[in-house]
């Protein structure tokens, strides 16, 4: 049964993305303009996953092919380069939120100043969580 629902998923998701967004446009200005955009929202998340599930159930890969594919992943040396990215991914995302935290606090103000320095703060916890989480393992 699992396997039964990890396979039909997608396309569910699919279906199911496909009517949100046609219900959206169907619906048009009889409902709330924030009701549209969560039923377009909603749309577009599960039009992307339901793509890619679609997409990655296609694959099929050789028995040698898989165990290639699992060497790769645990091999020091990528595992490396993607700490190294993921390092670097953190310290510019990080510039980022603070231009936008800037630029908030400079044009609004208020709170989205608030909510932005919250955000802040919030991905600087998850980093030094997960520098703790990985010494640990390391």
């Amino acid at each position: 049964m699992k396997n039964f629902l990890k396979r039909v998923f997608p396309y569910v998701m699919f279906g199911t993305a496909w009517v949100l967004i046609l219900a959206t446009f169907l619906l048009g200005e009889r409902v709330p303009k924030q009701l549209s955009l969560l039923l377009f929202t909603l749309g577009g998340v599960f039009l992307g996953f339901g793509a890619v599930g679609i997409a990655l159930s296609r694959i099929r890969m050789s028995p040698e092919q898989q165990k290639e594919y699992e060497r790769g992943e645990h091999d020091e040396r990528n595992v490396a380069i993607r700490e190294k990215a993921a390092m670097s991914s953190w310290y510019w995302t990080l510039y980022m939120l603070w231009a936008a935290f800037m630029l908030i606090e400079i044009f609004v103000g208020g709170l989205w100043g608030v909510a932005i320095s919250v955000v802040i703060v919030l991905h600087c916890a998850f980093y030094m969580i997960n520098i703790h989480r990985w010494n640990k393992k390391m």
